[in-house]
């Protein structure tokens, strides 16, 4: 099969920016997100669960308190701000022995949310109980329903035969563990290429070398199958064919690296799922 054109997952809540109303300290940034493979992305809100904790790595480069305590305000925003909770009480005590910059790491329970929602992070320092706080510079988050991951683990259990739909194979473990994790039943295909490809079943396969790629590619007509596999020629994406015999889907993002703590990223495999299912037949 020939590799068509990128197929975009992204769809998100785009808002507009909103401007709180804070005297904000400069410099603050989120360095990280607890769990995940890669550091926090700047170019792009970054997407987590709802309902529950999220650790955040943060960085503040500009003078701050030396001690006191953190605060946090959480609010939904939609044209304009709605408060969900205020002053939540991080931490007591919190002190800053060292000059900027200064590391901080916190744990915040996000709200649960039925859709995709833009979630407004502001954290206050105050240096003892009834001072003035000093605002850092407010984050915002693409927070997404909890309810994804089981939407995800619906797709792949057993057939009513009791066969599990999924199978997983080539040399990498990452979705290995992830389904396991969940404990999403699949069969095991091994590291190399299956030698025939079920056409009820749903294949994955975390390959590392051009080689396998080419050589299942070369044997996948009639198959539904997701390859995940890194190519330098192409730019991250998911790239997809399908035709009345089979799918064949390339993914070219590291996508499978963040599969347990990303929402985008569980989105993105679950419409890979919805991609792989048998193309509807013509009613002409």
């Amino acid at each position: 099969m020939n590799r068509c054109a990128p197929w975009l997952t992204s769809a998100l809540l785009l808002l507009g920016p909103i401007q709180p109303t804070l005297q904000a300290v400069d410099g603050m940034r989120l360095v990280d997100l607890e769990g995940r493979a890669e550091p926090a992305t700047q170019t792009q809100t970054p997407a987590i669960f709802g309902n529950r904790e999220q650790g955040l790595d943060l960085e503040i480069d500009a003078p701050v308190v030396q001690s006191g305590l953190l605060l946090a305000s959480l609010f939904q925003v939609a044209g304009y701000a709605m408060p969900l909770a205020r002053n939540i009480r991080l931490k007591e005590g919190i002190t800053f022995p060292n000059g900027p910059p200064y590391r901080l790491h916190v744990s915040v329970k996000f709200p649960d949310v039925k859709r995709p929602a833009k979630i407004l992070l502001t954290l206050s320092l105050s240096p003892k109980p009834g001072a003035n706080v000093i605002d850092c510079r407010p984050l915002y988050f693409e927070v997404f329903p909890s309810s994804m991951t089981k939407e995800l683990t619906d797709l792949l259990q057993p057939n009513p035969d009791g066969l599990a739909p999924a199978v997983v194979f080539g040399p990498g473990q990452k979705l290995r563990h992830f389904l396991t994790g969940l404990h999403v039943p699949f069969e095991d295909g091994g590291i190399d290429t299956p030698d025939r490809f079920d056409p009820n079943r749903l294949y994955f396969g975390e390959l590392s070398t051009d080689e396998q790629f080419q050589q299942t590619q070369d044997h996948s007509a009639g198959a539904r199958l997701a390859l995940f596999s890194p190519e330098e020629s192409l730019p991250d994406g998911v790239y997809a064919e399908r035709s009345h015999s089979g799918t064949l889907i390339h993914v070219t993002s590291p996508l499978l690296d963040n599969l347990g703590d990303d929402p985008r990223a569980q989105l993105a495999f679950i419409k890979i799922i919805h991609l792989l299912a048998p193309v509807p037949p013509s009613s002409n």
